[in-house]
């Protein structure tokens, strides 16, 4: 009976072959996933059909978004427990699907925020991406710690969604004032700061349903002090001592304004 002859193909030609880099063959190998059958006196890699049959294992692997760790282990077994490892992949894939999904509302939510208004610091759209990104946590928190009326008046939960995102543009666009004359340098007493301090003032006592006044001298106030900063990430120190310092000078004012004249 005549032997069957081997094929054996270079990398540049078993790269051709499989549509992989010629680097990520050698990738490959400095993992330990896929070493050529052999080597010429040249030290040139050779490529046999049972090497194309494990990287088609390998590819195969990565397409069902195995790491690299995980297709090693695979292989080192010779495709035992596959069963098993494929259903555990079918639950991580499932999650993964989730959270791209989550990604994809909370980017198309930043999208309508931010919709005509391409003016708006980069920083301020982070900050939003990043407290959508912790919206369900928020959620935990303030009704372990709130009233829920109260709750359900920053959550604007009687609210549609289109009346939503238009205080949420308020919001941003506001925010994107202040943070502007903050970085002209407009000491926080200016005219101007204070309009946009006062117009944010009016958004949040809309969506508290109660003046900040009677917030900040109550135990709630002081319950909304001292969230937590990983759920409720704030700006940087220096603009939120400038807010908080337009803030107070905001509040003089209208304290003045609303004194007896003698």
């Amino acid at each position: 009976m005549s032997r069957i002859s081997k094929t054996y193909y270079t990398i540049g030609s078993f790269s051709k072959l499989t549509s992989t880099t010629e680097g990520t063959l050698r990738f490959y190998e400095r993992k330990g996933l896929l070493k050529p059958s052999s080597y010429n006196e040249k030290g040139h890699r050779s490529y046999s059909d049972e090497d194309l049959f494990r990287l088609h294992q390998i590819l195969t692997l990565k397409y069902l978004d195995y790491s690299l760790d995980e297709i090693g282990k695979y292989l080192e077994k010779d495709g035992k427990d596959f069963n098993a490892s494929l259903d555990l992949q079918y639950e991580l894939l499932l999650q993964k699907q989730q959270h791209i999904q989550r990604v994809l509302d909370t980017v198309e939510r930043a999208r309508v925020i931010v919709k005509d208004n391409d003016a708006i610091d980069p920083d301020l759209i982070m900050q939003m991406i990043r407290s959508i990104q912790y919206e369900e946590e928020q959620k935990r928190w303030l009704s372990d710690h709130l009233p829920d009326e109260l709750v359900q008046s920053i959550l604007m939960s009687e609210s549609s969604v289109e009346e939503r995102i238009e205080v949420e543009r308020e919001l941003m666009i506001a925010y994107n004032d202040l943070l502007s004359m903050y970085k002209q340098g407009l000491p926080p007493e200016d005219p101007l700061v204070q309009e946009r301090t006062l117009a944010l003032k009016l958004i949040f006592e809309q969506m508290l349903g109660q003046s900040l006044e009677e917030l900040g001298t109550s135990e709630t106030g002081k319950m909304l002090g001292e969230m937590d900063p990983q759920l409720f990430p704030n700006f940087e120190p220096s603009f939120t001592n400038y807010f908080s310092e337009a803030m107070w000078h905001l509040f003089r004012r209208m304290w003045e304004e609303n004194q007896p004249k003698e």
